[in-house]
């Protein structure tokens, strides 16, 4: 089995909506450290339409997953990605 590694993240990555706003980005990523997926699942609704599943996705496992921290710092890291792709 081969485990996966942040290339395997990728395409999720690109998925990540652009954020418009300063504010609604650091906004999500503080609900993202808050309450673990919530700023992912969140994220979705601000995204293409052909991109929503795969953050409500995401954002999903994270909230499974958070019980175990896995899913608690997956959710900080991906809201500083939310946060990052506004100003690029």
């Amino acid at each position: 089995a081969v485990l996966p590694t942040f290339k395997h993240f990728e395409g999720w990555q690109k998925s990540i909506p652009k954020i418009q706003g300063e504010i609604m980005a650091l906004l999500l990523w503080w609900v993202n450290v808050i309450v673990p997926g919530f700023g992912t699942c969140g994220s979705s609704c601000l995204g293409e339409p052909n991109v929503i599943m795969d953050q409500v996705i995401v954002g999903i496992l994270q909230i499974i997953t958070s019980g175990c921290l896995v899913g608690w710092f997956w959710s900080i890291w991906w809201g500083s990605l939310l946060y990052k792709k506004h100003f690029g």
